[in-house]
């Protein structure tokens, strides 16, 4: 007789979107296997089909609402690869602007208001205590400062984008509206505060690492290949070339952004709707790789803002290089906080910044192009193939959650191992299990676009009738 039982954490906490995970112990009460599942389907891959081209970028966005700048930036960067647009200085500048204030708004959401708890509270602290809010009665100015950080990333976005979440102002060719002086001067006073703010998140991150490392050690280690954008060895957002590195630290190939899709492949298993991105060179699952906040430390040399170089100097020292603890992307996440709001500054203080040409004609035509940019969680990929009547025919988005789903699943494997065996649930089980999922931010919506082949999706004008039916 089978003894086997299951362990289910459902729903998992302070991520974005829907997940649990499932732990199995074999008949010793160890764990024998356990797995991260995605627990929703979203289909934009196939309701797309055929849209009109200029309107892509303002409904791929609406895949997520934390990442949506990211998206918009990698389809137009696509469509532009297709038409063969060159933009303008100004328009580069300004849509790193805009990735800048996403990095910035989503990472301070996510150090203050979903890590933070787990480094400032024992994981066997009580859930009704363990949050931001019990923080904030102890600590009011770190909840005052938080949400001021937050807020700069979103005027960015408001001001820049026209529109703090789904921005209207990127569009094939550049960007709308150009920026004007008095938001420069406004932006540029915000950018000093939020740098301010990010140099006191960082030492208080710091402090309280030094403090928890013995444990978050035991959170989750495993050895993959790193992948990020990398320019001159330096940490790169908007443009530059993708470097990939071994385990062991050493290069194993360096692309541009249009071969990316020669280089990473996908698999799926029917369990989870969240398919699985490798190396297709290596095959699986030896080619499993890991991309975000770890990864771009890991595969990139320096930073190019003075701050969070010194922090990345003193990350790679203390950590290693490459480093492999799991909980190790929550350190490397105000790294990537800091150089953004550097960058910011940077980019606010040149005069530049205000020309008014940001935005060039384009010639649509038919063909394959792809996008790629860093967003908060990772690289991400935007592929599309499109009719010469400029329509969607194919697309193909590399989502970097899906390629830090393997580490994620063998990561929470380990986690289980060590804090069950012969059937003893040591205390915290079930945050510490979290905290490893919350390391790397995963962003369920994105990553969730497959689903079986029974699977149809229905296509219907207003009065309800069946224009045609797709499978999925």
């Amino acid at each position: 007789m089978s003894h086997k039982r299951e362990i289910t954490i459902s729903p998992t906490t302070r991520i974005e979107g829907h997940g649990k995970v499932k732990i199995t112990l074999d008949e010793s009460g160890d764990v024998s296997d356990a797995h991260f599942y995605a627990t929703e389907i979203r289909g934009f891959d196939y309701f797309l089909r055929e849209m009109e081209a200029e309107r892509l970028p303002f409904i791929i966005s609406r895949i997520c609402g934390v990442c949506s700048t990211a998206h918009i930036i990698a389809s137009v960067k696509a469509i532009e690869d297709i038409y063969g647009t060159e933009i303008t200085e100004t328009a580069r500048k300004l849509r790193e602007l805009l990735l800048m204030g996403q990095i910035i708004s989503n990472h301070s959401l996510v150090f203050f208001f979903l890590i933070l708890p787990d480094f400032w509270f024992s994981p066997e602290e009580n859930p009704s205590k363990r949050n931001v809010f019990q923080i904030m009665r102890e600590k009011p100015e770190i909840g005052r400062k938080a949400v001021a950080l937050r807020n700069f990333g979103t005027q960015i976005l408001d001001v820049v984008g026209k529109r703090e979440v789904h921005v209207v102002s990127v569009v094939p060719g550049g960007l709308i509206n150009p920026l004007k002086e008095r938001e420069r001067e406004e932006l540029l006073k915000a950018a000093e505060m939020a740098c301010a703010i990010t140099r006191e998140a960082l030492d208080l991150g710091k402090e309280l690492f030094e403090k928890n490392w013995p444990d978050f050690r035991k959170a989750g280690d495993y050895k993959t290949y790193y992948m990020a954008l990398t320019k001159d060895d330096a940490i790169e957002f908007y443009d530059g070339k993708i470097h990939i590195i071994s385990p062991e630290g050493k290069t194993l190939s360096e692309f541009t952004s249009q071969d990316y899709m020669e280089h990473v492949e996908e698999k799926r298993y029917e369990w989870t709707y969240a398919k699985f991105a490798y190396l297709k060179a290596l095959g699986w699952p030896k080619g499993i790789v890991q991309v975000g906040p770890t990864a771009r430390a890991n595969v990139n040399k320096r930073v190019a803002t003075e701050f969070a170089n010194k922090e990345l100097e003193g990350f790679k020292r203390k950590f290693g290089s490459p480093a492999y603890a799991t909980l190790l992307f929550d350190y490397a996440r105000l790294i990537d906080l800091m150089y953004a709001c550097e960058r910011a500054r940077e980019l606010l203080e040149d005069d530049s910044l205000t020309r008014t040409d940001t935005r060039v004609k384009v010639k649509p035509k038919g063909g394959r192009g792809i996008g790629v940019v860093e967003a908060p969680r990772g690289t991400l990929a935007h592929e599309y193939v499109l009719t010469r009547n400029g329509r969607l025919r194919n697309m193909k988005l590399i989502i970097p959650t899906q390629v830090n789903n393997a580490a994620i699943n063998l990561n929470v494997k380990d986690a289980a191992m060590e804090f069950i065996r012969h059937g003893e649930i040591k205390p915290g089980l079930l945050n510490r299990i979290e905290m490893v999922i919350r390391a790397y931010d995963p962003c369920i919506k994105c990553a969730t676009r497959q689903a079986d082949g029974d699977l149809r999706v229905e296509i219907r004008n207003s009065k309800g009738e069946l224009l045609r039916t797709l499978g999925v």
